[in-house]
């Protein structure tokens, strides 16, 4: 059981057993020990740029026995964009069918603007057909409010074959999800070399290197992952919802058509820190 942190660690030794059976660790835990046994920590089998990129899509293809493979919200995961810089960095994610999240820090002044618009962003079907949308304008926030992400509102809605992220706010998650303490506790962090690091004892690839800012930290629910937030970067938000609205009625859009899907923790015990 989670042990608060008011108890005096030093006095006591904790030897971890097992998880109480109605908490979210134990779900995610003993989901993520059935269902990934045997599986690479690779998300795609083949991703490079064509030799006239960006005028043509790069070349994506899915690892079909990695971590992520099967669960919904997996192609809401950018291959690459026409802005990313080095390959894999600034990563875009779908958080609804108009809109991509990415890091906000260098991505220039906050507020909201236009100096994206025509950038190509692609995405991948899990029949690894790509599909190409183009930005239509975007949110910056940085540090000036307080925040840190890109919000970019795609020229048009993702088809059905895209399934954008359900998110969870960190806060919310805090409470009942408990890391450390020697404890297993899954996250799936991907980087941008393609690797995914899923956070429990093991050789994996470094997820806070240079160009990671921005890479979803997801947390891996039964057949579903679900987005907590960016590496070093803000997480899902009323005020980020506040600017999706904004972006929608700028761009012409009702708001309420393109809102973020939230998943309901509340009938998982939280536990004093």
């Amino acid at each position: 059981m989670p042990v608060s942190k008011l108890i005096p660690t030093v006095q006591s030794n904790f030897v971890f057993e097992r998880y109480c059976p109605d908490s979210l660790n134990n779900l995610i835990w003993t989901n993520f020990v059935a269902h990934t046994n045997g599986r690479g920590a690779f998300l795609w089998s083949e991703r490079q740029h064509s030799p006239d990129w960006p005028a043509h899509p790069p070349l994506a293809v899915w690892n079909t026995n990695g971590l992520m493979w099967g669960m919904k919200g997996l192609t809401a995961l950018s291959p690459c964009w026409e802005n990313e810089g080095a390959p894999g960095q600034v990563p875009i994610t779908a958080l609804t069918r108009r809109h991509g999240y990415t890091r906000g820090h260098s991505m220039g002044p906050d507020g909201f603007r236009t100096w994206l618009a025509g950038k190509k962003v692609w995405f991948v079907t899990t029949n690894n057909e790509i599909v190409q949308i183009k930005v239509q304008r975007e949110v910056v926030r940085t540090s000036q409010s307080g925040f840190d992400y890109t919000i970019l509102l795609f020229e048009r809605d993702l088809p059905p074959t895209i399934q954008p992220l359900r998110v969870c706010s960190w806060t919310n998650l805090e409470s009942r999800y408990v890391f450390g303490l020697g404890v297993p506790a899954p996250m799936f962090f991907t980087e941008q070399t393609g690797h995914i690091n899923p956070m429990i004892p093991g050789d994996y690839v470094p997820y806070m290197k240079g160009g990671d800012s921005g890479s979803p930290n997801l947390l891996p629910m039964p057949g579903e992952v679900v987005f907590t937030g960016g590496r070093t970067t803000s997480g899902p938000s009323p005020g980020m919802q506040k600017d999706m609205d904004e972006l929608c009625r700028l761009g012409g859009l009702n708001p309420k058509r393109y809102q973020m899907q939230w998943v309901d923790l509340s009938g998982y015990p939280q536990y004093g820190r």
